[in-house]
């Protein structure tokens, strides 16, 4: 008698329902692997190094942990998912937070963050709870690292740089040493302190975030609420050694004139604050809880094959439920905020008291805007009553592409003396700038539909937030000194905010 064995069909149905899961998941975020793809073609080779040798030594590390016991993928993964708590909670919480700031914040490297780490929350519902839980911390180094390899100057670092400037402004106030920040510069008494790349912070904040994470996967530190508090708390002392550094720059270039001792200091300050607040950090992490010691290899071997033994699959039912959620993102995630049309002020046409003719970019201007032609600058000459000079508009829908006016000046050669906030009108708030020993006079502003503000962080929060994304920058530098409380220059910022308000409405 011939006997035909024939897989059990809840076996087949669970593989099946497998399939069917990591495939939905995969197509609904279709766009989070292209954006991936095309951000580690443009990843450094030091971070597809780092993230290759995490990958390397996470798999090194399960085989040496299991060598003894006789490794078996069967004793450690099983092709039929089984609905664990954490695992589950990290996949859907992390689907469902990205829809929401993808809605909410338009930064695209927490999307991809959240994406990576439900995709791992996905492999514990494969995985024995053990090998999930060791893997978490590298997993969570692995996703860090890949999210934000390429393009972090652009996602984090200008308001990481923005951030810094203002922290560092409020200090030299209290120390009564005048000073005012503006996008990621400084401007003094003593001339003009640039936030660059590397005084960001955001290489400290990363090197500080991969040494706790790799130290609590080396010591087996528990995750939970200490860990995070912990964590917390590495990434506010990796704040402070930043800002003190930038401090410590700017008052050794700036107030003690000393500029050469300063570039000298710049390394050693940032490895110094980086070691003090790494250093703390591990100190803080021996309060947190190891998890289970391990015994030896052999126990560690049975334990994982008898919790993956009495583990269940789950139900149809259940999985038919979540497989109805991933499928669900997929309609979900092809939707997107509406992207707002860049705005044009080609239309834009002032009053007939004050003369204009458009004038060439000069050459500083278009190499920058060069880069970027998605937006529309536009400069003009223009006479008004005994105000003359010339303007410079930048349309736009993005905070990435804007840069300082300050800095556009310095490469014209006018020295920045002095900057203050001027209220030049009820419903116009300007920076009021005094250059080239106070020959001449200069002013900008923001303008949206909606709002007029100096403060770009204010701009940048507005558009990261989604609520008002089409903005103008207006830069006027005047033939001469002027001041900024003259009727003149109350009737001339009136008539050309309304001329851009006009503009803007149509």
């Amino acid at each position: 008698m011939r006997v035909s064995i024939r897989p059990a069909p809840l076996a087949l149905t669970g593989q099946g329902s497998t399939y069917i899961l990591v495939a939905a998941w995969l197509y609904a975020n279709i766009s989070s692997l292209k954006w991936l793809f095309e951000s580690l073609r443009q990843a450094s080779p030091l971070n597809l190094s780092l993230i290759g040798l995490m990958v390397v030594v996470l798999l090194v590390q399960v085989v040496r942990s299991h060598r003894r016991a006789g490794f078996e993928l069967s004793n450690y993964f099983c092709a039929t998912l089984v609905l664990r708590s954490l695992p589950l909670l990290l996949m859907v919480g992390s689907a469902v937070s990205a829809i929401a700031l993808q809605w909410w914040v338009d930064i695209e490297q927490l999307t991809i963050l959240l994406f990576l780490l439900g995709t791992y929350g996905l492999c514990g519902l494969f995985l024995t709870p053990s090998i999930w839980h060791k893997g978490l911390p590298l997993a969570s180094i692995v996703a860090c690292l890949v999210a934000f390899s390429s393009q972090i100057g652009v996602g984090l670092g200008l308001p990481a740089r923005i951030l810094t400037a203002h922290a560092v402004e409020h200090l030299l106030s209290a120390w009564h040493i005048a000073a005012i920040s503006s996008y990621d510069i400084i401007v003094m008494e003593n001339g003009v302190a640039q936030i660059d790349v590397p005084c960001s912070g955001l290489k400290s904040l990363g090197t500080g975030t991969l040494f706790l994470l790799a130290a609590t996967w080396l010591e087996g530190r528990k995750l939970g609420l200490r860990w995070l508090l912990v964590c917390v708390s590495n990434l506010f002392l990796l704040l402070c050694a930043n800002t003190i550094r930038v401090l410590l720059l700017v008052i050794i270039t700036y107030v003690l004139k000393q500029p050469l001792f300063a570039q000298v200091l710049h390394i050693p300050l940032g490895l110094i604050g980086l070691g003090c607040a790494c250093g703390l950090s591990w100190v803080m992490l021996q309060t947190v809880p190891k998890q289970g010691e391990v015994k030896d290899a052999g126990t560690l071997g049975r334990g994982d094959a008898e919790n993956l033994s009495t583990s269940s699959p789950a139900s149809l039912a259940a999985q038919a439920l979540l497989i109805a959620f991933v499928i669900a993102l997929i309609p979900i995630n092809q939707l997107h905020p509406q992207q707002e049309q860049p705005l044009s002020i080609a239309s834009l046409h002032l009053p007939e008291q004050m003369v204009s003719e458009r004038i060439a970019l000069n050459a500083g201007e278009r190499k920058f805007f060069d880069n970027y032609p998605s937006i529309v600058p536009e400069k003009r000459r223009f006479v008004s009553g005994d105000l003359s000079g010339s303007i410079l508009m930048v349309a736009n829908t993005t905070w990435r592409t804007y840069h300082p006016p300050e800095l556009c000046l310095l490469a014209s050669g006018l020295k920045v003396n002095r900057m203050e906030k001027k209220s030049l009108t009820p419903n116009v708030q300007a920076r009021w700038l005094s250059l080239a020993d106070g020959k001449y006079s200069a002013a900008y502003w923001f303008q949206s539909p909606k709002q007029t503000t100096d403060d770009f962080l204010s701009r940048l929060w507005s558009d990261v937030t989604r609520r008002q994304k089409n903005w103008v920058l207006i830069s006027v530098l005047f033939d001469r000194s002027v001041s900024s409380d003259s009727t003149e220059i109350r009737n001339f910022t009136t008539t050309l905010h309304e001329a851009i308000d006009q503009s803007l409405s149509h």
